[in-house]
């Protein structure tokens, strides 16, 4: 019985220790980390004009590399902005050929707009990211998925004339949707020092925007290529990699818990009789000692008797009245407790009775003496 519980225990150990080691660790981290991509580019004029400065062309290059990068499963929403925001249907990457509609959708993408309607742009990503996040909850057949916004920008809000009174009010969007864990990159295609003015203005922009999310970055997008597909996919990986080990801690923590109830039930079952029963008929002057190994029964509790209904039938026992051991825990340690019911003549004949059998001891019950001797 001890080696059956031996191996058992080995055994729940074996499977905890290969599920944390075998397991794949991309796919739990894709498991974990499946994201809503939302890609926001500017296409005002300046993105082709700005000191002559044509920059849309790379920039379409570097977020074509990003796309390729995503992992199966991934959504991707592509938004552009200028005066209006245009937002495209969203694909789910299931294979290179959902990539290549995202792509199509980029470089269709010209920059002709007058003006850069940063705000609007905002209202409209953040009720798209707010929209997803709730889907994402209500979805049980999932984990919950990482919402990814990507603002690519030559400037900061300009918007149409008829709007300039709106210029950048962000206070109350941030406050809508303050709070939130989504991972906020705005991609600076400007100098970022160009003038203190601006400055001012990106501090401000980012200081809002981590009120709505304090996983926001602002990134130097002079380079494009590195900004998007070095510094934003490091950090996105990080992010990942991050949740792959909480998930996995969450998961081991699991596994140790059910393995930990799993030992206590067996910890509890496990309290079964022991020792042996030496019986025989005290009536006769030359009885014959039986011996009765309880240990084989491998029983919590054993009914004694010589009806068909005991566990262990006496062929000589005269009463029709059986009685019980029961294996008890008592101050940490199993004790066999003896009970019987009235009309049974039962008792001790080495000791006062206290209702528990230990080693050496002898009683009776009815016609039969018994001897209790422990393993």
């Amino acid at each position: 019985m001890l080696h059956i519980k031996k191996s058992i225990y080995k055994l729940l150990l074996l499977f905890l220790v290969g599920f944390i080691l075998i397991i794949e660790p991309e796919s739990l981290r894709a498991a974990a980390a499946n994201k809503d991509v939302i890609l926001v580019l500017d296409t005002s004029l300046s993105m082709v004009g700005y000191q002559g400065k044509n920059i849309l062309e790379s920039v379409k290059g570097s977020v074509n590399s990003y796309i390729d990068s995503l992992q199966d499963g991934d959504r991707v929403t592509f938004v552009t902005f200028d005066e209006r925001v245009k937002v495209f249907p969203q694909v789910l990457l299931d294979d290179q050929n959902d990539r290549d509609i995202v792509k199509k959708y980029i470089s269709t993408t010209e920059a002709k707009g007058q003006w850069t309607y940063t705000l609007e742009m905002l209202k409209t990503v953040f009720a798209l990211a707010d929209q997803l996040t709730k889907e994402s909850a209500q979805n049980n057949t999932e984990l919950k998925r990482n919402v990814v916004i990507v603002i690519m920008s030559d400037g900061l809000d300009d918007p149409p004339p008829s709007k300039v009174k709106e210029k950048f009010d962000l206070k109350k969007v941030a406050a809508q949707y303050s709070g939130n864990d989504w991972w906020i990159y705005l991609v600076n295609l400007d100098e970022l020092q160009k003038s203190k003015e601006i400055s001012a203005a990106q501090k401000n922009l980012l200081s809002e925007l981590n009120k709505v999310s304090g996983n926001t970055n602002m990134l130097d997008g002079s380079n494009p290529d590195q900004a998007i597909n070095d510094e934003l996919r490091k950090d996105v990986e990080s992010k990942e990699k991050e949740q792959f080990y909480r998930l996995l801690t969450i998961v081991a923590g699991l596994l140790i818990l059910i393995l930990l109830i799993v030992l206590i039930v067996i910890k509890i079952r496990s309290v079964k009789i022991t020792g042996h029963l030496e019986h025989w008929n005290h009536e006769l002057l030359k009885p014959e000692v039986l011996s009765l190994s309880l240990t084989n029964l491998d029983k919590k509790e054993i009914i004694l008797g010589r009806t068909n209904t005991c566990t262990v039938k006496i062929r000589e026992y005269e009463s029709r009245i059986p009685f019980t051991i029961k294996a008890v825990k008592k101050g940490g340690q199993v004790l066999l407790k003896v009970n019987y019911e009235a009309g049974l003549d039962f008792g001790f004949k080495n000791r006062e009775a206290d209702g528990y059998l230990v080693d050496g001891d002898i009683f009776s019950a009815s016609n039969i003496s018994f001897r209790y001797i422990a393993d």
